[in-house]
């Protein structure tokens, strides 16, 4: 019998959002089909949306169900959605193979996701509208201002003079292109309340507690309330691991067995209640209930009737960041016993994965450090730390779900070596070191690789040999040419030696 069948459209072709989550379905004996890579576009490039709209509807005869990006399907991808110069009309007209597909495959579910624009807080314009480079502060400033005004009924003088530090047509270009994305994320709403869509998310990518994208995801809360949607259509923090998430929910729903349950275990009680994880709008805590009701999973008081221990590694009141430089602020000690607890648990044989939230953008090394003492690494059901805390938390609830009654096969020890061999090796430690030597805007992105790989392989492999992992790097490639992000394929270690 062949395996069930997904054809997706992910936010673009980076392998964290493509090939690992297709590594991920088939550890549940289902088949993820995407496009290729070379289809997906690249950076600030968009695919070939009427190539990808062939394939779609190629697909149709062959699939079990859908989980579409709605931004890669409109947009030509995630990034090129903050600044394709489409009208709406033309945006609408991609959406509109939604009707079609459903059309072409009745009966077979079509989940999928937008993402509301995120605002970044820097000028970086690797990603965003040229301006940012000059503007990028301070369009965050006056977005976060002004709806921190209207909210709180503040004075409205800090916001004024936000906007006022900003060129009359760059705040009107700005909020014309947050305008046209709204009302596209309207028109996927009335699809799912039409039945046009079976499953809906609006993740919130890269927020903060107030801004122009927190105003949006109000209105779109009230308007999903207005069409008795609260159970069809979720909106929460995230992005890149929403693909991670349907998938499973999909899977799931296609299982006889109950919901899987997950016991959250902390590191930091003390500090994680009030902790509001970087580049989002609420308490991390909120974030992991919504990520785990979102795979269809639920969450139980109690470890004696939960699956998987799911242990939030915290450290204190605020998130540090790697990727941007920021040392943890008032770094806390785990609890005591919480190592104790997850050994006693794990000699149970109770699952236990990790997901480590006290930076962004890579794992906590102090944690790592202490935590073989207690756990083997190599016994854990997943880990996770790499880019925002709801990417982390969402692709680890996924790959427990979706290896659910496979956790000690071959394929997923290689997600988890794999994870744990781009978070904590590359993303928290390596890639730093590679940006301390060398400006990698003035190298091509060959010599830029080349250094990558040199300072990587070498010491990623004999960590992952020193803590027993099972898995080499067999090659190290940059998606997008630069350090950012890393591609990893790996073998098996009796394959390298």
């Amino acid at each position: 019998m062949s395996p069930r069948r997904i054809a997706a459209l992910p936010v673009d072709g980076r392998p964290a959002v493509r090939e690992q989550v297709q590594m991920l379905a088939a550890l549940a004996g289902w088949q993820l089909a995407m496009p290729e890579v070379n289809q997906l576009g690249h950076l600030k490039r968009p695919a070939d949306r009427q190539q990808l709209a062939d394939w779609l509807l190629a697909q149709a005869p062959h699939a079990d169900g859908f989980v579409l990006s709605l931004d890669m399907l409109a947009y030509g991808g995630l990034v090129p959605s903050r600044f394709i110069p489409d009208t709406l009309a033309e945006l609408e007209a991609w959406l509109d193979l939604v009707p079609r597909l459903k059309a072409a495959a009745p009966g077979k579910p079509v989940y999928a996701f937008a993402a509301t624009m995120r605002i970044s807080n820097n000028n970086v314009n690797q990603e965003e509208k040229d301006y940012w480079s000059e503007y990028g502060q301070l369009i965050w400033n006056w977005s976060y201002t002004t709806d921190q005004a209207n909210q709180l009924g503040a004075s409205i003088e800090a916001a004024l003079a936000a906007a006022a530090a900003i060129p009359d047509a760059i705040r009107s270009d700005y909020l014309a292109t947050r305008e046209r994305n709204l009302q596209l994320t309207l028109r996927a709403l009335d699809m799912a309340a039409s039945g046009l869509i079976d499953r809906l998310v609006l993740p919130q990518d890269d927020t903060a507690e107030y801004g122009f994208n927190i105003a949006e995801r109000r209105l779109l809360e009230r308007r999903i309330a207005e069409l008795g949607l609260s159970g069809k259509v979720l909106v929460y923090p995230g992005a890149d691991e929403v693909m991670h998430t349907l998938c499973a929910h999909m899977v799931a729903a296609h299982s006889a067995e109950p919901p899987l349950s997950f016991y959250v275990h902390c590191s930091d009680p003390q500090h994680v209640g009030s902790l509001r994880a970087l580049y989002e709008d609420r308490p991390v805590l909120d974030a992991v209930a919504s990520q785990i009701a979102a795979a269809g999973a639920r969450q139980v008081d109690s470890s004696a009737e939960a699956d998987v221990i799911l242990a939030v590694h915290t450290r204190g009141g605020q998130q540090g960041d790697w990727a941007m430089r920021k040392p943890l602020p008032d770094p806390q000690p785990l609890a005591s016993g919480w190592l104790e607890q997850l050994a006693a648990w794990h000699a149970q044989a109770k699952p236990v994965a990790v997901a480590d939230l006290a930076y962004a953008n890579g794992g906590d090394p102090m944690l790592i450090a202490q935590l073989p003492q207690a756990l083997p690494l190599n016994t854990l059901a997943a880990y996770a730390a790499w880019n925002t805390a709801s990417n982390s938390i969402g692709s680890l609830v996924a790959q427990c779900v979706l290896a659910r009654g496979r956790r000690h096969t071959a394929a997923n020890r290689e997600v988890l070596a794999l994870r744990l061999l781009e978070d904590v090796l590359y993303q928290s430690v390596l890639r730093q070191t590679v940006r301390t030597a060398i400006d990698e805007d003035a190298c091509s992105a060959e010599h830029l690789r080349s250094l990558v790989e040199l300072t990587y392989t070498s010491h990623a492999n004999a960590w992952a040999s020193a803590q027993g992992l099972g898995w080499q790097v067999r090659e190290v490639y940059l998606p997008w040419d630069r350090t950012f992000e890393i591609g990893l394929r790996l073998q098996a270690a009796e394959a390298s030696a």
